[in-house]
């Protein structure tokens, strides 16, 4: 059973309402700043590598087997 089906509408917008003040309230926008709680960090490695393995495999018309595939056998 999904907890959700047994919360009322009334309780999930006093929740709403509540969370609408706590985001609005500056001291607590320059705690999550102090902890730096919203800002996003990418590692390209991983994306880097796929665009490359998706470049291999869009290039390898003749053989029908990426590079990187070959490597592994």
């Amino acid at each position: 059973m999904n907890t959700m089906d047994n919360i009322s509408i009334d309780r999930l917008d006093t929740i709403e309402r509540e969370r609408e003040t706590v985001m609005a309230d500056t001291r607590f926008q320059q705690w999550c700043k102090d902890m730096n709680i919203g800002i996003r960090i990418t590692k390209r490695e991983g994306i880097n590598r796929a665009n490359d393995m998706m470049r291999q495999w869009n290039n390898e018309v003749d053989s029908g087997i990426p590079q990187w595939i070959r490597r592994m056998y």
